[in-house]
């Protein structure tokens, strides 16, 4: 059997599809589409457009106003429909939209693993408020109201627990909902790329978190008697694993993330380096093996019955929960009584010691694979204890005129010879 479809023009711009050909047996045969289809230029090319009807007087008004809404378009004036349509997209619309695109930049680029699996976790609280709301509607009462029903409780979450199905009620702070609704905005500029809304609502909204309040993972770093005490802790708790996460962290600068995944293929203990895999696009795909991490990594080999370096204890086949190791960290500090210690923290804990070593922020920076370079080390990561300071203040020589001043602590006024 062969056959050929073609239009056939039964009006101004207007035409049937038609199927003719030659059957099995022989005979010809003709089909005739019951819808009419319209020749117009849709994005500068001629091409035939369904009018999803079979009345030919329909189809030419369908034809006109093809033509007067793409005339309006074009004279920048927005069609009653177009207007409508916006009006009525729902948020969960455009979120649904922003997902198939894959989470797209606002520039040429792709997002990280780690950015889009933030970004699907802070629209979860997002879509169970604002999810059916029209977008075009939001404003900053709104965000006002959702910040409000954020730290009250709000949001609800449902999981099971060894098979049972239980709720729980979790509230967000002023960082976690401009977080939050950093996310929204981006739904919203996209949105508005795509041509789905006219404007993005939130552009000028408020934030809720100011600078100084921002806890900086310096904070939540250990000294050197708590780390050890943390780990002697878990130790003697028989929690060896976690004791062994925690040096590793202290010891290497790594994230957690980065630390994980690691296997014991990418220790190299002779030529003193372990292969890593960077986040954040980081650079330095490599960590120096110190003596203490040397003997941590030579003593955590002897036991090691996993490729993994900090195999999960039920699957040995995948690493170890990171929510499970802060749990424990938090529950050491509070047993010790020291101050809050998280895995980020154990970063910063690095960089202090590399910093009292004497190194500067750049060659830390690198060490790290930071590619911020060393302005981000001095104001999030860095640190000096005050001990190291006072120590170092203790170098000091004030001298005049090439001769050393004697400075007395007790005296009210301290007179220094004036060179002319």
């Amino acid at each position: 059997m062969t056959s050929k479809t073609r239009f056939e023009i039964i009006g101004p711009c207007l035409a049937r599809q038609v199927r003719e050909g030659v059957d099995e047996s022989g005979k010809h045969f003709r089909y005739e589409g019951k819808k009419i289809y319209a020749r117009v230029r849709d994005n500068r090319k001629l091409t035939w457009k369904s009018t999803e009807t079979d009345n030919a007087s329909d189809a030419r008004k369908w034809l006109r106003k093809w033509k007067r809404d793409h005339w309006l378009i074009r004279n920048g004036i927005e069609p009653e429909g177009v207007v409508l349509q916006r009006g009525r997209v729902t948020v969960r619309e455009l979120a649904t939209e922003y997902e198939t695109a894959g989470y797209p930049r606002k520039t040429k680029g792709r997002k990280l693993p780690r950015t889009i699996y933030n970004e699907r976790r802070h629209l979860r609280p997002l879509l169970a408020y604002f999810g059916e709301h029209p977008a075009a509607s939001v404003t900053n009462a709104d965000c006002d109201r959702y910040h409000a029903w954020r730290k009250s409780g709000g949001y609800v979450v449902t999981y099971k627990l060894r098979g049972h199905e239980r709720t729980k009620r979790t509230t967000g702070g002023d960082r976690a909902v401009d977080l939050e609704l950093g996310v929204f905005g981006n739904v919203l500029r996209f949105a508005v790329r795509r041509d789905l809304l006219k404007s993005n609502p939130m552009r000028d909204r408020t934030t809720y978190t100011s600078a100084a309040d921002v806890r900086h993972c310096r904070e939540v770093a250990p000294t050197p008697e708590g780390l050890q005490a943390i780990i002697g802790w878990l130790r003697r708790r028989n929690e060896i694993a976690i004791a062994d996460l925690v040096a590793f962290l202290a010891y290497s600068g790594l994230r957690i993330g980065e630390a994980l995944p690691l296997r014991w293929g990418m220790v190299n203990l002779a030529e003193g380096l372990v292969n890593v895999i960077r986040e954040k696009k980081g650079v330095t795909p490599w960590v120096a093996i110190t003596p203490e991490l040397e003997a941590l990594l030579s003593a955590m080999q002897e036991r090691a019955t996993s490729p993994l370096l900090f195999a999960s204890p039920f699957d040995p086949s995948k690493p170890r929960d990171a929510a499970a190791v802060r749990h424990r960290l938090t529950a050491a500090c509070r047993k010790l009584k020291i101050g809050h210690v998280t895995p980020h923290g154990l970063r910063s804990f690095y960089v202090t010691q590399a910093r009292e070593s004497g190194l500067t922020d750049s060659e830390i920076a690198a060490l790290l694979g930071d590619k911020s370079g060393p302005a981000l080390i001095a104001h999030t990561y860095g640190d000096v204890r005050p001990d190291h300071l006072l120590a170092q203040a203790r170098r000091i020589r004030l001298t005049v005129t090439g001769k050393a001043v004697e400075v007395d602590a007790k005296a009210s006024h301290t007179a220094l010879p004036v060179t002319g």
